[in-house]
């Protein structure tokens, strides 16, 4: 009897083990075939810093679904953004930069070049 529930106890183990692993997707990555997605440049005046505002901008934009990257840059006072049009608008884009809020700094869209990628 006692080998019988060890046999299962282990049987049980092993395959709640094999379940949790094949969900754990550790590094995060996501393939998805044949994805349409957009590059915008977008021109942002406002900004007094690069480890403050830009980034923050950039944390901001990355956080939310349907952005693949952002990348601002405070000495060309843009950003350069690629996002998957399906889940997230240009106008939500340019929202959340103009919704950034570091200290009392207010950030305007001083140009928007849109392409196809």
């Amino acid at each position: 009897m006692k080998i019988k529930l060890l046999a299962l106890f282990i049987t049980v183990f092993t395959l709640s083990t094999v379940v949790s692993f094949a969900q754990d997707n550790t590094n995060g990555v996501i393939k998805l075939e044949n994805r349409i997605t957009k590059s915008v440049e977008i021109g942002i005046d406002g900004m007094a810093c690069q480890e403050g505002c830009a980034d923050k901008i950039a944390s901001n934009l990355k956080e939310k679904d349907g952005v693949i990257s952002a990348d601002i840059s405070f000495d060309n006072k843009n950003g350069n953004i690629v996002f998957d049009p399906s889940l997230i608008s240009i106008e939500e884009v340019k929202s959340i930069i103009t919704d950034t809020k570091v200290k009392d700094y207010n950030y305007t869209i001083t140009s928007v070049n849109l392409q196809e990628k």
